[in-house]
């Protein structure tokens, strides 16, 4: 249960900084890392005046394992996600943290995380930023890389759903048919999903 409580506490603590915001116009610089890290998670991002760098750091918080993603960059649109690829990674982004290598191990091999991880945080960013438009999610995990790409209009039309129908309905129409249902989840990963042996 003490493993379960931390493992909870992990994936939702992360801190959260707003080091440099460019007076250049429209684009903002957002660093999400701890304070001690400040520049292992870099969000750099053309962000439009309607958009608060605080929600955007507020949903990534939201993320699987959030405490565990290693960078964030974003291009064109394009946002790449990579989580840490070890315990020592970990360690090095979250020197505070109490859990355990074990733990982290743990976190990441029950309950089909990484593949939820996979599927859903692409829909979940998408759905609440429009200047979004392909999620790539990096995970590195024992010996494999498990990775996803998916872009906006194609998530779409697997759907058959726009993502504000998505968004207006989300367990219905996605969490529950493709985040939490085995064989959704399968289906979408062998569309937008790759594993790869990791060297």
């Amino acid at each position: 249960m003490k493993q379960i409580v931390l493992l909870l506490i992990a994936s939702v603590s992360l801190q959260c900084t707003d080091r440099n915001k460019s007076e250049s116009g429209k684009k903002k610089e957002i660093d999400l890392a701890p304070q001690q890290k400040s520049d292992s998670l870099l969000l750099n991002h053309n962000i439009d005046s309607e958009t608060d760098p605080d929600q955007l750091k507020s949903e990534v918080s939201r993320l699987n394992g959030a405490t565990s993603i290693k960078k964030i960059k974003s291009e064109n649109g394009k946002f790449i996600i990579t989580y840490v690829k070890n315990y020592k990674e970990y360690k090095e982004l979250n020197p505070q943290s109490g859990l355990k290598e074990n733990d982290l191990k743990l976190y990441w091999s029950t309950g089909s995380t990484i593949q939820k991880t996979l599927v859903g945080s692409p829909a979940r960013l998408m759905k609440k930023f429009n200047f979004i438009n392909e999620i790539e999610i990096i995970l590195p995990f024992q010996n494999k890389i498990y990775q996803i790409d998916v872009k906006r209009a194609e998530l779409e039309k697997f759907v058959g759903k726009s993502i504000s129908e998505i968004e207006n309905d989300w367990i219905n129409s996605f969490a529950d048919p493709y985040i939490y249902d085995q064989k959704g989840r399968e289906q979408f990963l062998r569309k937008f999903g790759t594993i790869k042996n990791r060297n």
